[in-house]
């Protein structure tokens, strides 16, 4: 038999069909598929009709208790209550479309917080060194300031190391998500470009030189004629939020917020048929130094799925087993 990886629409187009069949059969959300929201787009003066089988309406959002569906049940309610107290620009997106990965930070990482002592054990397990001794606080959704932009981490781990100081784990979590083209006279393209190529503003360039983490030929100016310079740089569309969320750790490694660490880790969450993220790490860590490398993880769901499974404690965390079989339903495309 020949096994073959699947294009980057194709594991996407799975993905959409996944979550589609979950939200029809499964008992967590359970909606009859003729139920969808509908949307309508004019082109050519011509109005098209599109059927977004893979979101729920908004009365199908909630449940009988007004809680979001597409959290998992067991930790719906106070998840949900954290979102109605939060302003989020995209919130309809997030509580209604099962494709996008804003929701995902909630599922996976929000209840690890009824076991800090499992989650230090997952984690050190991810970093490959024994360095925490306890998590102080696990936050979603957390922007320390320290770029002046509104990079975030999806996920932030606080922890003391064995040498009681303060460490941090800044989580970027992707789903079917790829490269995204940056446009030109945006606020980003102004702070990674001028009229002459690549160039970086202060708010991005002292983080990015002072912490030594990248080789100085993938962070410096680059003029657009350079085009393999271009396409090999940090702000290069296939690696700029893997890179702004690892130089927002370092501002706060430099003092540049008011939360300042001792030491950082930027892990990236992603499933392994995304082949646009499975595809990038041996370029990306090729910019950096030795001392950047350490520094930096990724790491597949199924990965973590079973390391969650084998460190997190089920006398601790109310509904383990329901929740780790939940994920492995909701997020493995098989």
């Amino acid at each position: 038999m020949i096994h073959y990886a699947m294009t980057h629409q194709e594991f996407k187009d799975a993905a959409r069909q996944h979550q589609i069949d979950f939200k029809v059969n499964d008992h967590e959300i359970n909606v009859p598929a003729d139920r969808f929201p509908i949307r309508f787009m004019k082109r050519n003066g011509k109005e098209y009709r599109i059927d977004v089988r893979s979101s729920l309406t908004w009365k199908d959002a909630v449940d009988e208790n007004g809680d979001y569906r597409i959290f998992f049940s067991g930790f719906r309610h106070e998840i949900t209550e954290i979102i109605n107290q939060m302003e989020f620009p995209s919130k309809g997106q997030m509580v209604t479309n099962l494709l996008r990965s804003e929701h995902i930070p909630y599922n996976l990482f929000y209840p690890m917080r009824y076991d800090l002592d499992g989650a230090a054990m997952l984690f050190n397990r991810i970093l490959g060194k024994n360095k925490i001794a306890g998590i102080g606080k696990i936050l979603i959704e957390y922007n320390p300031g320290g770029l002046h932009d509104g990079t975030s981490f999806d996920v932030f781990v606080e922890y003391d190391n064995k040498s009681g100081q303060k460490g941090g784990i800044g989580i970027e979590v992707k789903y079917t998500e790829k490269e995204y083209p940056i446009k030109r006279g945006t606020k980003e393209w102004n702070e990674t470009h001028n009229e002459a190529g690549i160039h970086l503003a202060d708010n991005y360039r002292k983080p990015n030189t002072d912490c030594g983490w990248f080789k100085e030929k993938h962070i410096g100016d680059v003029p657009f004629e350079d085009a393999e310079g271009m396409t090999h740089h940090v702000v290069a569309n296939q690696y700029r939020q893997i890179w702004r969320n690892h130089i927002l750790g370092a501002s706060m490694v430099l003092g540049l917020c008011d939360d300042i660490l001792s030491e950082f880790t930027s892990l990236t969450i992603y499933p392994k048929g995304n082949v646009h993220f499975s595809g990038i790490w041996s370029e990306y860590e090729s910019m950096l130094t030795p001392s950047g490398q350490e520094t930096f993880r990724h790491l597949t769901y199924e990965d973590l799925f079973h390391m969650m499974q084998e460190c997190l404690n089920v006398t601790k965390i109310p509904n383990l087993n329901q929740w780790m079989d939940y994920l492995n339903r909701r997020y493995i495309i098989k």
